[in-house]
């Protein structure tokens, strides 16, 4: 009989179960279920990707990243490049500020509709998880406020949200970064906001500036299209992104996403492009579904949520879909049954998810 059995906190804790793929289809399969960018990564980067793969490989990374690190601090304004911590994909970021900042004991707080990988990174590492209430699927500072208690230990808050899209001002998030109690660590989650443009990008970076208990987490997955590659990055504290850096795996970027970040994030013409698209499509998109009678609200995000009616329809929907080679994502782990997610993709999956979703209504 085998003995050996897992920390009851880790037997406890629910993998997240990512959008997947879609095998076997006989044509074309729309992506829509992860957010990716539709035009793929910046022609830059794949460039540099290729430049970096064509010669030392046998030698390990710069474990300091200087140069990744420089040049996202020139990029988004950021001074002090010592407070740019870099990561493998955002996740990490996640798992390590847990690990750094709660455990058996403490509490780890986000909303109702939050990425999911907060809970999974919280229960993986013993903390208590405590979900503050949404209205209309937004987070609200009263709520989360009212959440808080002396064991609060890190507030994560994806701002714009995932699944939902739905975002707090920037003066809301100074009013709640400014209630918040010293003792909790309060992690903004900036993945969506280059969406948003660089006005909204450095409004987050001042927030870390207003207070040294606050964090803002970044990837390169979504707008800079390197999902493949798993690359993050964070703007801290320094006393924050020193004890970070204490457990932060010395080589845990990879070359090729080192050198496909400092292609990428400084390409300001890629990331007008997808966002021009982006801001395009999420409208027509948005018009389309409400049109044919499924209520789908504004998002800030490279998404949109649109809503079905009952569970039963939203799985019917689903499947719909993805008869018709469309994949796109089912929400009922969020507490979202009734509910589906679809990324904004290239124009002609949108289009092909539009008229699939014209002729299912028009059937049910």
């Amino acid at each position: 009989m085998n003995t050996i059995r897992p920390l009851d906190h880790i037997a406890r804790t629910k993998p997240y179960v990512p959008g997947g793929k879609l095998h076997g289809a006989a044509g074309p399969v729309a992506m829509l279920a992860s957010n990716e960018n539709p035009f793929g990564a910046s022609p830059l980067a794949i460039e540099a990707v290729r430049k970096a793969a064509g010669a030392g490989l046998e030698v390990y990374p710069d474990p300091d990243y200087g140069e990744l690190r420089a040049a996202i601090a020139a990029a988004k304004g950021i001074r002090d490049v010592s407070r740019v911590v870099t990561s493998a994909g955002s996740d990490e970021i996640i798992h390590l500020l847990t690990q750094c900042y709660a455990g058996p004991g403490d509490e780890v707080l986000f909303t109702e509709h939050a990425f999911s990988m907060y809970e999974v990174s919280a229960r993986g590492h013993g903390a208590t998880v405590v979900k503050a209430p949404e209205t209309d699927m937004t987070a609200g500072v009263n709520a989360i406020l009212g959440a808080v208690s002396p064991k609060t230990k890190i507030l994560f808050l994806a701002n714009p949200n995932n699944p939902t899209g739905t975002m707090l001002s920037v003066e809301a998030l100074q009013a709640l970064q400014d209630a918040l109690p010293d003792h909790v660590l309060f992690v903004v989650d900036g993945a969506y906001s280059e969406y948003l443009g660089p006005e909204y990008e450095a409004a987050l970076r001042d927030l870390v500036d207003r207070r040294d208990t606050t964090v803002m987490m970044r990837t390169f997955s979504k707008i800079y299209g390197l999902a493949a590659l798993r690359l993050g990055w964070a703007y801290m504290p320094a006393a924050i992104a020193q004890t970070y850096q204490r457990i932060r795996g010395p080589f845990n970027v990879n070359t090729l996403a080192a050198a496909a970040g400092i292609a990428s994030v400084g390409d300001e013409a890629f990331l007008k492009l997808s966002r021009d698209h982006n801001t395009e499509w999420r409208a027509k998109m948005t018009e389309a579904l409400n049109a044919m009678g499924l209520p789908t609200p504004p998002s800030h995000a490279n998404f949109i949520v649109s809503e079905f009616g009952s569970a039963e329809r939203a799985a019917a929907a689903f499947q719909h879909l993805k008869n018709h080679a469309i994949l796109v994502r089912a929400i009922a782990g969020y507490g979202l049954p009734t509910k589906l997610r679809i990324t904004v993709g290239s124009a002609a999956d949108n289009t092909r998810c539009l008229d699939a979703l014209k002729d299912f209504t028009a059937s049910r």
